[in-house]
């Protein structure tokens, strides 16, 4: 299991948040040694614990070029969130480049399933870390 060291929440561009698929963005150091892709990750703040879904490296659809972490929370926390620490639980897939924001909704919609289902088998932990019981 690979943690980062705490990050600062950054802006970015809302593209996320206009897909449907909000995001915490973090950024990502050239030298961090962590997989580029998709993951099932947890947030570590300082008032718990968030499941979520995250890419690492470079939004390949939109041909970004600056490499950053974007964490889609699998519900959203009360408290805004200023920092975290990103917790990589499971690596799901590699980057890709999309056709269409269709295909790529769809993907999304894919990653998010398979990371609740991670969670769902993996409940002993689920319940340590405070998420909701509708998973």
């Amino acid at each position: 299991m690979k943690r980062t060291e705490v990050k600062k929440v950054i802006r970015g561009r809302g593209r996320g948040k206009r897909l449907g698929f909000p995001t915490l963005n973090f950024s990502l150091e050239k030298d961090e040694k962590v997989k580029r892709g998709v993951w099932v990750v947890i947030l570590e703040t300082k008032s718990g614990y968030f499941p979520g879904v995250a890419n690492v490296g470079r939004p390949e659809t939109f041909l970004e070029k600056k490499e950053a972490i974007e964490v889609h929370l699998l519900f959203r926390p009360q408290e805004k969130i200023k920092e975290a620490r990103i917790i990589f639980l499971k690596y799901l897939r590699k980057t890709k480049k999309f056709n269409d924001i269709k295909d790529l909704k769809k993907q999304i919609k894919k990653d998010i399933e398979q990371a609740i289902s991670f969670f769902r088998k993996e409940h002993k932990r689920a319940r340590t870390l405070n998420i909701p019981s509708s998973f």
